[in-house]
């Protein structure tokens, strides 16, 4: 009887389905813009469904729909969409697309398995296009291309070196201990982000341990290695009411690059070359030196003798030495290529790109080079079936110098601050062509000698590579069911190379001169999902299920070996005379199962609701699953009926809601035991540092209102979102009573921070005529932090610098104020008002389309009211090398000296407001150009761009950018700057070629 049932069940799915496949017509016509030219690569989808098709190079499309009727979505880039009702009775569509002012009909991808248009949205979800990224400039890095650009974040830069080093944080603080980068997701699958030590500066270079890790070497962002020509779009989903989906990665909010792809029609080949140069945004201005100086600085650093230091300075008989110019004057050649091919039918389409980029730094030997390839291609194998591959290879080479506090003694930054000005210790040359470098009483290490042979270079290879099938399984009139699996590899070899001559100063007095150190880190995540989304109707509402299962892998091997005492000329480290090595593995497996359930009503109002539940290695329980809910709702008020004539032409009130997670560092479940050596004998030392076994991960939660609207037909567009998010069960080091034997917790829930802010968004289509063409953004945002609940004293919570500055949780107080010594009679804690976090930023972008063939553009941004801690001007005031060391210290007794009594961490706090101009840009299109070449050209575009060419502070008086922040990864204590790589402003010279 079982088997009759299971047999004729099957049977009457298989033939429902089959009926559902047969009730079908076609629809065929052309899409063309306003002055009858085809649009090629339209998109013309089956609302409510994944079917779809794209208009060939004469706009013309054909589209089998199911069932009797239906509505078809027409939409291209940069042009307002239509939706139009088809039946069997009309299978005829033509459609004229009209020029869009507004972007309300992109689709922004929201969730793990499926899109929705922006008009649509019920959460803030900020889009940045190829055009908003790489269409003014060419930028250092794909996270740098975002400074600036997106209400609700804070964008510093760790180092100014080529190759970048940047801090991405979105509405606050969203831990307080461990990573605070946003989670990066490339082509549907999550990638890595990783900071590898290079072990620079470690402290573990000048032979002192072996560390493996450290966050003050100024690695690169493995996000760097993405080119920028690539992407399409990027989504980013700030807060937990739109990252949710995400589950426990997603705190500190979601980035989701989409590369290019290729489109239907006409194959295309465009190549693109750009040359440029970097000079340095700011050089430090330090005062010359008088008799006078020299006995109230009691001689210079390293040296009590002050008539020798004045008999030097009379022998210099006037001449000077700029060194920070010498070291940091330099004109950086930048040159930037890329290809790539394009092109397909309503089949097979296909995006092959190639781009290498060499870009020198402004110190001498320092640079970065990348080369990168990828292959996308999309192929529909039938009406039910559609495939998607990505792949990219990148090459990088970096080579960063020592800068920063590197703790090796050999950092420019630390030394040149104690050069004075009359002293000359530039390399000579002799006759016979040899280079030496004179000693000097400071450090006893030539500044020039470090940075003309010692080397601190990155080589790494990485693989990306994913996938996506989709099977069509139902498509029926109202019903269509699709089952969708999606994975991807991303593999990274990361192989830092650090070497010091044994011939070079500092080395030439140690026991064993000579040190090399070769790493080699590895990390390889891998990432599957699998959906089934149902698409159905109840009457004129539109409703979406969606169940998904998900896996991600993230793998890590760190090792390095150094070797002391080298022969001449040897770098490699197995042939020194003492070797020392160390490594490090971690494995983190997540799963999650996805629920979610959407609901749109003609467009009016559109609703979601879902729920993930997680699981991870990294959890003390790892098979507890936690859960993260979020739901949304958007009321397109101006849709209704009895609105379609006011004044609006979008009104859209919308709220959400969402938690997220955040897991602890790799291996905080464990209580680790110490390795020692006994007599010649291995054996263990009982920890000082207790695991948490039973440790959960820290959870989000926000609650996000919005107002977006538009007038005139949405040329102007205003976009409003307040947000409440407050982070409970935050983990830190939880202190312990002697007695017990151990320190404190290494990872324990300590409390909940807070975090509520604003952001503005005005778009406006100023001008709209035929000879010219004006848009124009405008964007505030701000955002406040408060620790609402601690259950450790403050004194057990302190992060920062030692007495240069330190941030301090305190119940009802922000995370981020700066405490610290205010003389030495008061030693501290004392809180400054002073707050790492800008009070507000604002970002002000226009774009002028004029005279039919120019094209200009310009970015402006300000941030008002973050203070740095600058050491790099507190060294200078220890080396006399500052501008105003006469005014303002007086003499090496002086209380702004650390160490000194009276010493107050005040002197070394300072308002990092600024404006700055991060890119401006004027393009020409050469018209006819394909008349003039037989259409073997179709385009030739050239133009010139600027970044950072104009910054207006007061902080350029105290330090070399007041984006500094040398441990800007941290999410507390972050903005101290530290004698890092200065920042650089660049200008380009463009042209590309379209055949």
């Amino acid at each position: 009887m079982k088997k009759h049932v299971l047999k004729y069940g099957l049977s009457f799915m298989l033939l429902l389905m089959a009926t559902a496949m047969m009730a079908q017509f076609r629809v065929s016509g052309n899409v063309k813009d306003e002055a009858g030219e085809p649009l090629v690569g339209a998109s013309i989808v089956v609302r409510g469904t994944t079917i779809g098709t794209l208009s060939d190079v004469e706009g013309k499309y054909a589209l089998d729909v199911p069932g009797k009727s239906a509505t078809l979505t027409i939409s291209f880039v940069g042009y307002a969409g239509q939706d139009k009702a088809v039946n069997v009775s009309n299978t005829t569509l033509d459609v004229v697309l009209l020029e869009g002012s507004a972007r309300l009909d992109e689709v922004v991808v929201t969730g793990l398995a499926s899109n929705i248009k922006r008009s649509n949205v019920g959460t803030s979800v900020t889009r940045l296009t190829s055009a908003d990224l790489t269409g003014n400039s060419t930028p250092t890095t794909l996270d740098g291309a975002m400074s600036g650009k997106l209400a609700g974040a804070n964008i510093v830069s760790n180092s100014g070196a080529p190759g970048g080093g940047i801090s991405v944080k979105f509405r606050g603080i969203s831990t307080i201990t461990g990573a605070s980068e946003p989670l990066y997701v490339v082509d549907g699958i999550i990638v890595n982000n990783s900071q590898f030590n290079t072990g620079a500066g470690t402290g573990s270079f000048n032979g002192a341990t072996g560390a493996i890790s450290g966050s003050q070497d100024q690695a690169t962002n493995r996000i760097s290695d993405i080119n920028p020509s690539d992407i399409e779009s990027i989504d980013v989903l700030k807060g937990p009411a739109a990252s949710a989906v995400y589950g426990t990665r997603a705190n500190a909010g979601v980035i989701i690059i989409t590369t290019k792809r290729g489109k239907a029609g006409k194959t295309t080949i465009k190549l693109s070359q750009d040359v440029g140069a970097a000079t340095a945004l700011n050089l430090l201005k330090s005062e010359n030196w008088t008799e006078a100086k020299i006995r109230a600085y009691g001689g210079y650093y390293g040296e009590s003798n002050v008539d020798a230091a004045i008999a030097q300075f009379k022998a210099a008989n006037g001449q000077t030495w700029d060194y920070d110019k010498l070291f940091f004057g330099e004109t950086g050649s930048i040159y930037n290529t890329n290809v790539n091919i394009s092109g397909g039918n309503d089949k097979t389409r296909f995006f092959v790109s190639g781009g290498y980029n060499d870009e020198k730094g402004i110190v001498k030997n320092t640079g970065y080079k990348r080369y990168s390839a990828r292959v996308n291609l999309d192929h529909r194998v039938n009406d039910w079936i559609d495939v998607k591959l990505s792949s990219a290879y990148y090459n990088a080479y970096s080579s960063r110098g020592f800068l920063g506090n590197d703790n090796n003694g050999v950092s420019l930054g630390y030394t040149i601050a104690y050069i004075p000005n009359f002293l000359d210790i530039t390399p000579k040359t002799d006759a016979n062509g040899k280079v030496t470098y004179p000693n000097w009483p400071g450090t006893g290490q030539n500044p020039f000698e470090v940075r003309d042979r010692m080397k601190n270079e990155e080589f790494t290879n990485r693989f990306l590579n994913s996938g996506e099938v989709n099977f069509n399984l139902l498509r029926g009139e109202s019903s269509n069911l699709k089952f969708s699996i999606k994975g991807g590899v991303d593999y990274v070899n990361s192989q830092p190379r650090i070497y010091a001559p044994e011939d070079v100063a500092y080395q030439v007095g140690r026991p064993n001169p000579g040190a090399s150190r070769f790493a080699n880190n590895i990390a390889n995540f891998q990432y599957i999902q699998s959906f089934l989304t149902y698409g159905w109707k109840i009457s004129s509402v539109e409703m979406t299920t969606q169940v998904g299962l998900l896996r991600n892998v993230q793998k890590t091997d760190e090792s390095y070996i150094q070797g002391d005492g080298l022969l001449p000329k040897q770098t490699n480290p197995t042939t020194a005379l003492l070797q020392r090595t160390g490594s490090f593995q971690s494995k983190a497996i997540d799963v999650a199962t996805d629920v979610s359930q959407d609901f749109n009503w003609e467009d009016k109002v559109i609703g979601r609701v879902g729920v993930r539940f997680d699981k991870s290695s990294l959890n003390g329980d790892n098979t507890k699953s936690y859960a993260f809910p979020r739901a949304s709702l958007a009321i397109n008020v101006a849709n209704f009926d009895f609105m379609k004539d006011g004044i609006f032409t979008q009104l859209k009130p919308r709220v959400a809601f969402g938690r997220s997670g955040g897991v602890a560092p790799y291996g905080s479940i464990y209580t680790l035991l110490t390795g020692v050596n006994y007599g010649g004998k291995l054996g263990s030392v009982a920890p000082t540092v207790n695991g948490n076994g039973g440790i959960e991960p820290e959870t989000a939660q926000e609650l996000e209102f919005g107002l977006d609207f538009g007038f005139w037909k949405n040329r102007i567009t205003t976009e409003v979102t307040y947000y409440n998010k407050t982070v409970f069960d935050l983990l830190f080091s939880y202190p312990l009573s002697t007695s017990t034997g151990v320190t404190s917790i290494a990872r324990f829930p300590i409390g909940d921070i807070s975090n509520k802010g604003i952001e503005i968004g005005v778009t406006a289509n100023i001008v709209k005529s035929k000879n010219l063409n004006w848009s124009t953004t405008l964007q505030y945002w701000n955002n406040k932090s408060k620790m609402e609940r601690l259950i450790v004293p403050e004194q057990f919570a302190s992060v920062g610098f030692g007495e240069f500055g330190r941030v301090r949780l305190k119940e009802g107080a922000s995370p981020t104020l700066w405490y610290g010594r205010l003389s030495d009679t008061e030693k501290g804690p004392v809180s400054f008002g002073k707050d790492a976090q800008p009070k507000y930023q604002m970002s002000w972008s226009n774009s002028l389309h004029f005279a039919k063939n120019f094209d200009f553009g310009m970015v402006w941004h300000t941030s008002q009211g973050a203070f740095n801690s600058s050491l790099t001007r507190e060294l200078k005031d220890e080396g006399g090398t500052t501008f105003d060391w006469t005014e303002n210290v007086k003499d090496q007794n002086s209380p702004r000296i650390f160490g000194n009594p009276g010493y107050s961490t005040l002197n070394y706090l300072f308002d990092a407001s600024y404006i700055r101009m991060r890119e401006i840009s004027l393009y020409y299109t050469i018209p006819n150009i394909g008349k003039s070449t037989n259409n073997v050209i179709s385009s030739i575009r050239i133009g010139i761009s600027g970044q950072n060419l104009i910054t207006i502070s007061d902080y350029l008086k105290n330090g070399y950018d007041p984006e500094a922040s040398n441990f800007g990864n941290q999410p507390l204590g972050a903005n101290v700057d530290l004698a890092p790589f200065p920042s650089s402003k660049r200008v380009f010279g463009h042209i590309s070629f379209e055949f």
